[in-house]
């Protein structure tokens, strides 16, 4: 088992860098399905596991929500689905990631490009506070390779965004004015738009509605329920409530004790799960014994 860490590579010039991200450009769009396989996946922090031995698969138009207590490793193995685990200095990861069939961290491909094809939503709104609402949403695309700007016009780009997201009849009068300005669901809504501007297959939330008010919560979970049918979404939640309302598919992932690393317990359909859990551990955490 091969050890994914961020490797001491000479520095690359221009035209190097150029030619890998085509070639990983071209290895990873041509079966754009947006099926993610975890094998046997392993993540650590200077050596230290967070989250052991995972196996489970985010299929295409399903939502998959990953519960458990904190500690747990819910959104280190979220990050590790688009690479971002190992933005983290001293990170590593072990087992694989498979996009379509491509391993992820496989050293030819540009784990960058990857994120262009597996986007992540944060816990709080961080929209760019000197940009525009449209400048906010085509932001990706225009500090993008110009291969992904050719032929795009991005006001079509911030209207198709931001009508997926369900914010267009809300700021398409006020496009010119700061990201910053719209109330804290708008600002959740708005990075939504940004993360489909790329078009990517799939889309990754890290407690999209932690910071939001009920009424603010409800309209992300109805959107995330559209956004099943064009996207893999796989969302980390503290509230079995929510993933009850928004998921196909639940993981709970438990941790046995302080320092511990966290584990994948069972995946099952969402209903299945919270009617009739398999394991002691699960059943325990939904009916509030633990956790």
């Amino acid at each position: 088992m091969s050890t994914a860490e961020l490797p001491d590579r000479p520095a690359m010039d221009l035209a190097e860098i150029t030619a890998t991200r085509a070639q990983t450009d071209t290895a990873v769009s041509a079966s754009r399905g947006g099926r993610i396989e975890v094998n046997d996946v392993t993540a650590s922090y200077h050596g230290r596991p967070a989250v052991t031995d995972v196996d489970i698969v985010f299929d295409p138009g399903q939502v998959t929500a990953l519960i458990g207590p904190s500690g747990c490793g819910k959104t280190t193995l979220l990050r590790c689905l688009n690479g971002l685990h190992m933005t983290v200095p001293g990170a590593s990861v072990t087992g694989q990631v498979l996009l379509d069939d491509v391993h992820i961290y496989e050293n030819d491909v540009d784990l960058v490009q990857v994120r262009r094809y597996v986007g992540m939503v944060f816990q709080r709104p961080n929209p760019f506070p000197t940009m525009s609402i449209a400048d906010n949403v085509t932001a990706g695309l225009r500090f993008g390779s110009r291969k992904q700007r050719e032929g795009v016009k991005l006001s079509e780009v911030a209207e198709r965004s931001l009508r997926q997201a369900g914010l267009w009849e809300e700021v398409k009068d006020r496009l010119d004015k700061p990201g910053a300005s719209l109330s804290g669901g708008q600002q959740q809504r708005l990075c939504i738009a940004r993360s489909l501007a790329v078009q990517p297959q799939v889309l990754l939330m890290d407690e999209p509605c932690s910071a939001l008010d009920p009424v603010s919560t409800l309209v992300i979970e109805g959107l995330i329920d559209n956004l099943k049918k064009d996207y893999t979404v796989v969302i980390v939640t503290h509230n079995m409530q929510q993933a009850a309302r928004v998921s196909d598919v639940t993981a709970f992932f438990t941790v046995k004790g302080p320092g511990q690393p966290g584990q994948l317990v069972e995946v099952s359909p969402t209903k299945e799960l919270f009617s009739n859990p398999t394991q002691q551990e699960t059943v325990e955490y939904i009916t509030g014994k633990v956790g």
